[in-house]
């Protein structure tokens, strides 16, 4: 194992040297030829990604050869796609702050400007979608002051490596695993800044069941814990490719589209996080870049589970809280990226 992790940070090193030199117009021819090879060669990665796109699209994709054939382009969209993240984030300390902005069209920022206004922080609700670190870059060219919690990989060369790489354009990134994180974000959120936190997939810290997309998945229950204690206001935060270089963010409200009394429920909360993930899971699943387990069980195991959150509202009080200690993991109250 540690001589593939070393393999591993030999080969990202070197492609954070070569792949900046390249012309940036080459990455995506560059990034569907190394895609449609991670595709191939990949095959557990591949075989948990399409475990993945059934909850998504459903077990009745496979029903018609239609189905499978826009379940498999999926998949392998998603592998061009994580690639495509890689070769941009090897070239982003080279990336003007101009081009970042130039590069993403954003829409509901409004939604940003409104709960920055209530004075308590913001904890932005993103997920593994889409090119998640240029959204990241956007908002601090954009001005904001941005923290981002971060898992610790087995290999710390491997974390520096990519941290200085996301680190160049001033983003404040905080690898989970001691009490300064916690007492960090906390901080962050007193002075009314941004916080940003993936919650489509439980790593470290306390997490629950819910529906996911019909089917019993473990997810962070640390945003919907914060904003209880804090008053942190949610916003979900977005974005994908369009044709080109070019990227589309959005931003839309959680915590403040809620009635006044179900702002402090985590449950409410954390069906809210839910339901705006869905929404834009669902709209672009080509995007979503996970392909490690999130649900509990297989797709056709559970035929009659709710649609999506929306329809399992009545389950809330049902969750079961899964800790850190149970699940084999740091026991906190924060997702991570």
């Amino acid at each position: 194992m540690r001589q593939k992790t070393t393999k591993m940070y030999l080969l990202f090193r070197l492609a954070a040297v070569i792949v900046p030199r390249l012309p940036r117009r080459w990455l995506p021819a560059l990034s569907v030829l190394l895609g449609w090879l991670a595709w191939m060669i990949a095959v557990k990665a591949r075989r948990q990604a399409t475990a993945n796109m059934l909850h998504v699209l459903g077990p009745e994709v496979q029903a018609t050869r239609l189905g499978r054939r826009r379940l498999r382009r999926t998949v392998r969209q998603m592998f061009i796609n994580n690639v495509r993240n890689y070769l941009e984030g090897f070239c982003l300390p080279y990336v003007p702050v101009e081009e970042i902005v130039d590069n993403i069209i954003p829409g509901g920022e409004e939604h940003l400007a409104a709960a920055l206004a209530q004075g308590k922080g913001v904890l932005i609700i993103s997920a593994h979608f889409g090119p998640f670190d240029y959204l990241s870059q956007w908002l601090v060219a954009r001005g904001y002051e941005l923290v981002i919690p971060v898992e610790q990989l087995k290999d710390r060369r491997m974390l520096e490596l990519m941290l200085n790489l996301r680190c160049s354009h001033g983003i404040k990134y905080l690898p989970v695993g001691n009490g300064t994180t916690m007492r960090a974000i906390l901080r962050t959120l007193r002075q009314n800044q941004l916080v940003l936190i993936t919650a489509d997939r439980a790593v470290v810290g306390q997490s629950v069941e819910v529906p996911f997309f019909g089917a019993p998945a473990r997810l962070p229950e640390g945003p919907a814990l914060l904003a209880q204690r804090t008053g942190a206001a949610l916003v979900g935060a977005f974005g994908w490719r369009l044709k080109g270089t070019r990227m589309q963010g959005e931003f839309t409200p959680i915590s403040l589209a809620l009635p006044e009394e179900e702002r402090q429920n985590p449950n409410a909360l954390m069906r809210s996080i839910v339901q705006v993930m869905e929404r834009y899971i669902r709209a672009h699943p080509e995007q979503w870049l996970v392909f490690a387990p999130v649900w509990l069980d297989h797709p056709a195991d559970s035929p009659a589970a709710p649609a999506t959150a929306a329809d399992s509202e009545e389950q809330g009080q049902g969750r079961r809280r899964i800790s850190g200690e149970e699940s084999g993991e740091q026991e906190g109250v924060v997702g991570c990226q």
